[in-house]
This record gives C-alpha cells, sequence and structure tokens, in this order.
C-alpha cells in the first residue's frame, strides 16, 4: 500500500515537473527568440541611424566649408563679374584659383569645387577656367533657379578640368541666402562616391553580408556596393516601391532571386535620401540558432533533473525549491539542514549571484559617474572629442547639459592665505569649488567643472546666444561673484585664467590653452583675481576695427529707440570713414556690418529678420549701387528707422510685469552691492533662477548679468565726472569687489579707460563753460 501511494505521488510529481518544465522551456523559448528577433532588427536600424549620423554630419561640415571659403571678396568680385580692368580681373582670378586649390589641397575628402559667375557665365575650378563655359561644360546653370539657398545632388560623372569622376556634389546659392531671380551665381563642391561608400563602410567593422546603398528622392542611386548600380533607376521595384513611399525608417522581409532577405531602410532628415541595408534573412538571425540550442540544452538538462529527482530525491527536492520561492517573493527562509541536490541547489547558486552581481554592478555604476564625467571632460579639453552629436548622450547620462556651440574655458587654482595645503584639503576646497561654479553657471547658462588635480580646476562654460565678447563679459561676471563666494564662505585664494569664447566645441582646446596661459601671470596681477587672455594681448589700432568699434553706440541708440542720437553716431561714423580714406569696398563693408548688427539687435528683441529687413538680397543690391557714401549712409539710415519704428510697435504691444517691475526697483536700489546676484533674487522674491533668467530676458530684452552691467557702469559713468573721486572708490561705489574687474568692464562697455573718459567728461564741460 505503502508502495502504491509512493509510485501515485511519483506519478502526480512526474506530471507536475514535466508540464512546468515544458511550459517554462515554451514561455521562454516564445519570449527570448521574439526579443532577439526585435533587438537584432534595432541593433540593424541603430546602425542605419549611425550611417545617417555620419553623413548628415560629414555634409553639414561641407555646407559650413563651403560657406567659409565663399566670404572671401575675391568671389565678390568674380561673382558680380565687376573688375575695375584687366588687371584686376587677372588678379581676381588667380587669387581665386589659388584659394580653391589650397582648400581642396587642405581637405582630401572634397574631390572639386566650382564657382559659377551667372553675370558673366564664367565656371571656375581649382583646374580650370572656362571663359562663358558650354552647356557642355556648365553643368552647374541649370540649378540657378532651384527653390532651396542648397541641394545635394546624387552621384554623377562631373569634370573638373582634368578628368572625370563619381561624384556628389552640394550646390549653393551665392551670395548664400538669396532666392531665384537675386543670384549672381553658383558654388559647389564634389565629394567622390567611393569616398562617401568607406564613409559607410567603416560603420561595418566586420563587414557588411548582404547590400548596402544608398537611394535619392527620386529613386536614383547615390551609392552603392555594386557599382554597377551607379547611375541606376531603382523605382520600378516593387521593394523600393515600399521604401520610396515612407517617410520614416522601418524593415521588412521580401523574397529577392529566391532567397528570402531582409530589408532596413531610414530616411535622413537632412537629404531626404534612403539609407538601405539588405541582408540574407540566415545571416540576420543566425544569433537565434545559438539561443535556440541553448534552450534546447537546457530543457534536457531541465528533464534529466526532473527525472532524478523523481527516483533518487523526491521530497528533498522541494526544500531547493521553497527557499526560491521564498527569496523571490521576498520572504527570509534559512537554509535547510542535510545534503541539497546538486541541480536545483547549484540553480538557486546562480540566482543568487545574479542578484548580488547586479548589486555589485548598480553600485560600480554609481561610483564611476565622476571618474566618467572627469574623463568625458578631459577629452573635450584636450579635443579627444569634438563632435557635439557623438558626446551629447554621454554628457546627458552624466546630468551635464551643453549647448552646440559658444562655449569658453577657465582654469582655476585654489590656495588658503597663510597655509600649505595638504592634498587631501586640496581636493576637498577644489571640489567645493566646482559646486559652487557648476551652481552659478547652469541658474543662466550651462556648463560644468572638474579637478585637475594639484589645486586646479578646469570650468567649461556653454551659451545659448551672445556673440563672443557678450559672453566673455558674462562670464568675468560670474567668476568675480564666485571669488566673492570663496573667499567669504571658506577663506580661499582663487585665481582664475578665462579663455576667449569659441564657437565650436572643437575649438575648446585652444580657449582651454589660452586660460592655462593666463593664469601664468598670476604673478604679474596677484592672488584671488580674474586674469583674461585679452588682458594679455594688444589691442588692434587698425582703421576698419575702430570704424566697427564706432557702431555699437549706433546698435545702443536703436535699442533705445532713441532717433537723433542714431542718426547723429551714425553720422560720425561714416564721416570718419571718409576721413580715413577708406576704399569704396570697405566702406560698403562698414554698411552690410550695420546691417548684420541691426538685425541681431532686433533678433534679440524678438523681432524675425523677414519681417524687420525683408529679402537682405535687395537690400545688398542697394548699398552696391549707391554712388557716393552720403547716399550709403542715408540709405543705412532710413533702414535703421524703419528698424526703430518696429522696435517701438514691439515694445507697445507687450504688457508690464510687476514681479519685474519691482525686481528692477530691487536692482537699482541694492546694485552697489558686491553679492547681487540672480540666486539671491531667487530667495527675495520666492522664484526658481531659471524661471527670473527667463522672466528677465522676456520682459527687458536682456539677461541679468547684462542689466546689472548696464547699471553700474552708467552709475559709474556719472560718479567719474566729480573728479576728486578716485577709480578705486568709483569701483567700490558701484558695486566691484575688484578693481582690475571693474576697469576691463568699463573698457568693454564704453571702449574707454575710466580715467580716459574722465579727461574727455572735464574737457567737454571746460568748454561749455568758456
Amino acid at each position: 500500500m505503502r508502495n502504491s501511494i509512493s509510485a501515485k505521488a511519483m506519478v502526480i510529481y512526474g506530471i507536475v515537473f514535466l508540464f512546468i518544465i515544458s511550459l517554462t522551456f515554451w514561455l521562454s523559448y516564445t519570449g527570448t527568440v521574439g526579443k532577439l528577433q526585435k533587438d537584432l532588427k534595432d541593433t540593424n536600424l541603430a546602425l542605419l541611424k549611425q550611417v545617417d549620423s555620419k553623413i548628415e554630419g560629414a555634409f553639414r561640415q561641407t555646407e559650413k566649408d563651403l560657406l567659409s571659403m565663399a566670404e572671401g571678396l575675391e568671389f565678390i568680385y568674380f561673382m558680380n563679374n565687376s573688375y575695375s580692368d584687366d588687371a584686376q580681373r587677372y588678379s581676381i582670378h588667380y587669387t581665386l584659383t589659388t584659394r580653391l586649390r589650397d582648400f581642396i589641397a587642405n581637405n582630401p575628402n572634397y574631390s572639386s569645387v566650382f564657382a559659377y559667375s551667372h553675370v558673366s557665365g564664367d565656371l571656375m575650378t581649382e583646374e580650370t577656367f572656362l571663359k562663358q563655359a558650354s552647356t557642355e561644360f556648365n553643368w552647374l546653370a541649370q540649378y540657378l533657379d532651384m527653390p532651396e539657398y542648397f541641394k545635394w545632388l546624387s552621384t554623377q560623372k562631373v569634370w573638373d578640368g582634368q578628368k572625370t569622376e563619381d561624384v556628389i556634389t552640394l550646390v549653393r546659392s551665392f551670395p548664400a541666402l538669396s532666392s531665384p531671380g537675386f543670384r549672381k551665381g553658383l558654388m559647389a563642391i564634389s565629394i567622390q562616391e567611393d569616398e562617401l561608400f568607406q564613409m559607410i563602410k567603416t560603420i561595418y567593422e566586420d563587414g557588411h553580408p548582404g547590400h548596402f546603398f544608398i537611394l535619392d528622392a527620386e529613386g536614383n542611386v547615390v551609392t552603392h556596393d555594386d557599382k554597377t548600380q551607379l547611375y541606376r533607376n531603382m523605382k520600378s521595384l516593387p521593394y523600393i516601391t515600399t521604401i520610396l513611399t515612407d517617410s520614416d525608417s522601418g524593415s521588412f522581409n521580401v523574397k529577392l532571386d529566391g532567397v528570402k532577405q531582409s530589408v532596413f531602410y531610414r530616411t535622413s532628415a537632412y537629404t531626404g535620401w534612403k539609407v538601405v541595408s539588405i541582408m540574407p534573412e540566415t545571416t540576420v538571425f543566425e544569433p537565434l540558432k545559438v539561443t535556440r540550442n541553448l534552450l534546447l540544452i537546457f530543457a534536457v538538462i531541465m528533464f534529466s533533473l526532473a527525472l532524478s529527482a523523481l527516483f533518487y530525491v523526491n521530497r528533498w527536492t522541494f526544500k531547493p525549491l521553497d527557499r526560491l520561492a521564498g527569496k523571490m517573493s521576498g520572504m527570509k527562509k534559512g537554509r535547510g539542514q542535510g545534503t541539497e541536490s546538486i541541480g536545483l541547489s547549484s540553480l538557486e547558486h546562480i540566482f543568487d549571484e545574479i542578484l548580488t552581481d547586479r548589486e555589485h554592478l548598480e553600485q560600480h555604476v554609481r561610483d564611476s559617474k565622476p571618474m566618467l564625467k572627469w574623463k568625458i571632460m578631459m577629452e573635450l579639453l584636450n579635443g579627444s572629442r569634438s563632435d557635439f552629436h557623438a558626446v551629447y548622450h554621454h554628457l546627458e547620462f552624466q546630468g551635464i547639459r551643453m549647448y552646440p556651440e559658444r562655449f569658453l574655458v577657465c582654469t582655476a587654482e585654489i590656495s588658503k592665505d597663510g597655509e600649505q595645503l595638504s592634498p587631501r584639503d586640496e581636493a576637498l576646497y577644489t571640489y567645493m569649488f566646482c559646486n559652487v561654479t557648476e551652481e552659478l553657471i547652469r541658474s543662466e547658462h550651462a556648463g560644468a567643472a572638474i579637478d585637475l588635480g594639484g589645486g586646479r580646476a578646469a570650468v567649461l562654460l556653454s551659451f545659448a546666444e551672445g556673440d563672443p565678447e557678450q559672453n566673455h563679459l558674462r562670464t568675468l561676471v560670474i567668476l568675480e561673484l564666485i571669488l566673492d563666494i570663496m573667499k567669504k564662505q571658506f577663506g580661499l585664494s582663487v585665481t582664475v585664467g578665462v579663455g576667449t569664447c569659441r564657437m565650436d566645441m572643437q575649438e575648446i582646446p585652444r580657449s582651454f590653452d589660452e586660460s592655462q596661459k593666463a593664469l601664468l601671470y598670476k604673478m604679474i596681477f596677484g592672488k584671488h583675481s580674474v586674469i583674461s587672455v585679452d588682458d594679455l594681448q594688444p589691442p588692434d589700432r587698425q582703421d576698419y576695427y575702430k570704424l566697427s568699434r564706432m557702431s555699437e553706440p549706433v546698435m545702443e541708440a536703436l535699442r533705445q529707440t532713441d532717433r537723433g542720437k542714431m542718426l547723429a553716431y551714425l553720422s560720425d561714423t561714416f564721416r570718419a570713414a571718409v576721413e580715413s580714406n577708406l576704399p569704396p569696398e570697405l566702406i560698403r563693408q562698414l554698411c552690410y556690418d550695420l546691417m548684420m548688427k541691426s538685425l541681431q539687435t532686433v533678433s534679440a528683441i524678438g523681432i524675425e529678420p523677414e519681417i524687420s529687413m525683408g529679402p537682405l538680397s535687395s537690400i545688398y543690391e542697394r548699398i552696391a549701387k549707391c554712388e557716393n557714401w552720403k547716399e550709403a549712409e542715408q540709405l543705412v539710415g532710413d533702414i535703421l528707422e524703419g528698424l526703430a519704428s518696429q522696435i517701438e510697435e514691439k515694445r507697445s504691444q507687450r504688457g508690464k510685469n510687476e514681479t519685474i517691475d519691482r525686481m528692477l526697483d530691487y536692482i537699482r536700489t541694492h546694485y552697489q552691492e558686491h553679492d547681487l546676484s540672480l540666486e539671491r533674487l531667487a530667495s527675495m522674491f520666492h522664484l526658481t533662477p531659471p524661471y527670473i533668467s527667463r522672466l528677465f530676458k522676456d520682459h527687458t530684452e536682456s539677461n541679468f548679468i547684462d542689466y546689472m552691467i548696464e547699471i553700474r557702469i552708467k552709475a559709474a559713468m556719472e560718479l567719474l565726472k566729480d573728479k576728486s573721486i578716485k577709480v578705486n572708490d568709483v569701483s567700490d561705489a558701484v558695486g566691484y569687489a575688484n578693481t582690475r574687474s571693474f576697469l576691463r568692464t568699463f573698457k568693454k562697455y564704453t571702449g574707454l579707460t575710466p580715467t580716459e573718459y574722465r579727461e574727455i567728461m572735464l574737457k567737454r564741460a571746460a568748454s561749455q563753460i568758456v
């Protein structure tokens, strides 16, 4: 009877075990294979995304290089066919040819470059010059009326004066932002088709088992691993039609030449081209075979263990299962006594190790974050990483916010007067400095700070807007506030070297080198000071530079909509230009500069460029047609008066904000205090610093730092009229703890030192008395 009951129990247990193992195997197999299939598809689409990003980055750089190259005066002469005589024509042609050759020599990725003047019909490359080129060679002329400013052409055969090559070409209008009918010509730059394909090939390090190609929006082959397919239109193929009609990325299966193929495709947001990868299904899903075999082996082992448990272990097998179930449900149970089943105990041990390893891995990631942040920042500072799109996700993982351009680097050295800091204290104080710096920077801008060792720190700032000089001045204000906090709260002396503001991420190392160079001058400027690299460079004394500086009061009067002062300053600028005997082309360039600066001024106020000035090409043409400087001055004055009217209309539509009014009153009352900051306003008015910064920008057309600088400098200008007040006392009276910082800011804001300004004011007052 006992054996019969035992046999029945074993049968029941066997059925339950076999059912559970079979169900587990089926669910594991279904879930694992399905997930792996999705992961494999996602991986192939991710590779296409990498290809798209790499091509887009290279194409955008090509567009930037072409725009940069087309800024020279020789292009303007060539495109407009405006030469005073044949000697100038030959000189311009020689200079332009030399520049094109140097450009190709310095950029081996480019195959050829073209300049086509629609005015003269001339075509020039780095290899040849065709006067009034015929239709056979002047293939560029057909794109003169293209609706876009630029266009990427799929693979074509182009003759550059020496040879014919398969190239992908970027065609760009000249001037850069001109519409059809107003263009003077076209610029074009070519990349060899094979160069583009090699760029793609590097993404697939282990090779591509199938076919890889790129199509344009009409189905023409741009590049293909099979070079016999070049110049073919594949739109008639059914699976290509499916790809062309989809504006996004995706994948599907198709049977080609009797073989099942997996098709993956992605649409480029930049060019609209289709990046296509075709691979045999057997290759795509090859990793699934290993997983399937492992699952089958695992199932066989589990069946064997179950049968062993039925005949040899019986009821002792349930103890490890109880413990495993208890752990999975969060219950804590002790281990049982006696011998345990080897198979199931090993499985339990494996799960224990998995849970432990997961905890260790999470802890390791948390502990490694500071080191990863340091590594990324050092790679940015030494130039190992210079592509913003490639490094953006790494910065985001570290919680570091950066803008894609406008970077400035500072190098700080921390010390304590009268004490020799130990390495441990240096690390602690540098950590405090980095935290304070990042908190103040991120209230209005973006950036990060890291410890360089030896009591030194590097600070990388990133700005959303503003020209390099504005951002440099903002940095100096922030640093002065940081130095004041470190001195008052921690008793530390901080000396900071400041580099210049750079537009591209690849120029960060230059700004870093400049900041380190500036820091070397601490023996001259002393500790606990901000040393700008500008302090070490002699100013430029060229006539045109002075004239460019004279335009700043014009822009300020435009911002204030003071038409009288604006036209008076404008008249002084043009009179100085004429008295300096500037040639006509530089006077026109001065007009262009005034237009661009006025465009930046109204854009900062919130007026769109198209609304404020209309088509830029028409303005350039009107300036070019001016016969004398008085006509040019009148034209610029009329445009500035029109912009002033638009600014007044914009401001009349803007409502008042009581909170901002109270903040402005508070700033005007407390600007003399050294510690006045955005954080102090946030605490005073119970708002967050980012919200105050945005509110300030919307209602004052300026950020907090610029507004505070303006209040302080205007107050200093009034105090300087009294010759009995020393410059150091003026600096302290308007809120500057450091006199040298006040001198630098006053010079940048007014173009004069405080002493020079005082002398001018005293002379003006004396002349009025006489």
